[in-house]
């Protein structure tokens, strides 16, 4: 700890991680590998000490993080996750028993979340095996392809307003359709009466029959006559319709370019102009 003073430990944070390693990793003797590890033992160390300072942990006690960090990672082989806990523990009672309780909590958090997320990779490389490759497959997300911009479109709401006139239009011919028949067809029928054919009618017969006939139709006429009522209303609703639903599309323009008289306010003439009925 002698050989990394407090200046240098800020100069250090404020590099950029790569020679922010290499100026740190300067300060401390590293016997423990010789070969690539000694690279991840170096980055382990500069993670922790940059942690401590994006904490705001007092200066002495970065520098006890990166000696507690140091030390650490070589004993990382062939520990499991308690007793991985338990090495933590006691490095942080020994080299760090200053701390804060909001900082010690924070320290042990991150210690502990990076070793045992990375326990299989630390405990890889601190095993001899940091030339090992190890398969990365990227995932690839793919999105469906923009569509092509259409040659002809048109507008939702105006589609609506077409597809419901023309459902308007199909009703209304349907409806004046059955008018037409109705009004050129035979609105009563005779059957019902019977005639004689072979017999002369007096007068009382006549009257008889006629009455009878006009009994047998009277029905057919008034529900002809309700069924054209009926049509007819529906003809006009239908009608009215499609006004209103042409005027709430296209409404008419408002007409801002004149001023609205008083209907007991005399227009002005022009200048120069006498009203009539005025000159003396």
């Amino acid at each position: 700890m002698a050989s990394l003073p407090e200046s240098e430990t800020a100069q250090i944070a404020r590099h950029q991680r790569e020679a922010g390693v290499q100026r740190l990793s300067c300060h401390f003797s590293w016997p423990e590998f010789f070969d690539e590890r000694r690279c991840f033992h170096q980055e382990f160390v500069y993670d922790v000490a940059m942690f401590s300072v994006a904490r705001g942990f007092p200066w002495p006690n970065v520098i006890r993080a990166a000696v507690t960090a140091k030390g650490i990672f070589p004993q990382l082989h062939g520990l499991d996750v308690p007793k991985l806990l338990s090495l933590l523990g006691e490095a942080l009672s020994e080299c760090l028993p200053d701390l804060t309780s909001v900082h010690q909590h924070e320290f042990t958090q991150f210690l502990a979340d990076t070793c045992i997320t990375r326990l299989r990779l630390f405990q890889a490389v601190v095993g001899g095996a940091a030339n090992t490759t190890i398969a990365r497959l990227d995932l690839e997300v793919q999105l469906p392809p923009t569509p092509c911009p259409l040659a002809q479109g048109m507008d939702l709401q105006e589609w609506e307003h077409q597809h419901h006139q023309a459902k308007l239009t199909s009703m209304l011919r349907q409806k004046e359709e059955k008018l037409k028949m109705l009004r050129d067809g035979s609105r009563v029928t005779l059957g019902e009466v019977d005639v004689p054919e072979d017999e002369q009618l007096d007068r009382e017969g006549v009257v008889s029959l006629v009455r009878a006939a006009v009994r047998a139709t009277e029905g057919q006429v008034l529900a002809s006559l309700d069924q054209e009522t009926s049509l007819l209303s529906d003809i006009l609703q239908l009608k009215l319709q499609q006004a209103a639903t042409g005027r709430l599309h296209n409404p008419a323009p408002t007409n801002t370019g004149h001023i609205g008289l008083h209907p007991d306010t005399p227009a002005k003439t022009k200048t120069g102009q006498r009203q009539s009925g005025n000159a003396v």
